[in-house]
């Protein structure tokens, strides 16, 4: 019997055959650059790569995986039979899904969905990310890191681009480390936008560009400082930073953007530099110690 690809299920013309090295892996996307950096990355290393679009929309993931499919995120039991009729035992999961939309999506979800949300013991994004990864687990699917696949896209400690930020700037920068790290380690958001010492805005549910333009709309020159999760999981909602956030800050008039060495993940990083320097924006990754691994399958 001929196995039928499910609707919207798109596979490669017969004749190409994926690279079956490794088996094959599966690739959860959300929106944003981030899950295309990683289909990058899987196809260079001569797997297999199966996706499936949740959120958003982008042509080079279809074009760059060997079955590509679009899937509500409430259908849990049609993505899990999907990895299971391609043989996927390791997912990547990456890009940016506003939380409010997951919840909405979650809570008219399948059988297997609402399950799954009447065992959480609260609805921070640490929660729902440890609670998918367990579930995927029992099922033998392993959730590999991120920045295994991207290590050369995660900048060391310097300046990035730009002046060296002023003494006030410093100041501010590593007061927004301080405030920003506690916000995380609450599950509340990574990014904090302040100037001489006063928080003009902290980041939500609304996402970090959303932050830096309401924070940076209350007074030009603002800082932006960007941390990971205390205990950051690399299998998760690394930190990620791109050419759209230095938009974002230069809308706004923002002067400084911080980051943390080692655990960010910087998208286009010549064009981030290029427009950086172009609005005048320093870029600063702060020394920060290694993101633990798990659940690595490179």
């Amino acid at each position: 019997m001929t196995a039928r690809p499910h609707p919207r299920e798109s596979r490669l013309p017969a004749g190409q055959a994926p690279t079956a090295a490794g088996g094959a892996i599966g690739l959860l996307a959300g929106e944003g650059r981030l899950p295309e950096v990683l289909a990058r990355a899987v196809r260079a290393r001569g797997r297999s790569l199966v996706c499936v679009q949740i959120v958003g929309e982008n042509p080079a993931l279809e074009a760059l995986a060997d079955v590509f499919a679009r899937l509500s995120l409430e259908k849990w039991e049609q993505l899990l039979d999907l990895w299971q009729r391609h043989g996927v035992r390791e997912v990547l999961v990456a890009g940016s899904i506003r939380r409010s939309d997951l919840l909405a999506r979650l809570s008219g979800g399948d059988a297997v969905v609402r399950g799954f949300l009447e065992r959480l013991p609260d609805r921070r994004d640490q929660s729902v990310l440890d609670a998918v990864a367990g579930g995927l687990q029992f099922l033998g699917i392993r959730i590999l890191d991120q920045m295994a696949y991207i290590r050369d896209h995660v900048p060391e400690p310097g300046l990035l681009a730009g002046g060296p930020p002023s003494a006030v700037e410093q100041s501010d920068v590593e007061m927004g480390l301080s405030v920003a790290r506690t916000l995380a380690d609450l599950d509340v958001g990574q990014t904090v936008v302040l100037k001489q010492g006063v928080i003009l805005a902290v980041e939500a549910a609304e996402g970090t560009d959303a932050t830096i333009r309401r924070g940076g709309a209350m007074t030009p020159a603002a800082v932006v400082v960007k941390v990971s999760r205390p205990r950051q999981d690399p299998r998760f909602d690394v930190p990620t930073v791109g050419p759209e956030t230095i938009e974002s800050m230069e809308a706004v008039g923002a002067r400084v953007l911080a980051i943390e060495a080692r655990r960010t993940i910087v998208l286009e990083g010549s064009r981030l530099v290029a427009a950086a320097e172009a609005a005048r924006i320093s870029v600063l990754a702060v020394d920060a110690p290694p993101l633990g691994t798990a659940g690595v399958g490179a």
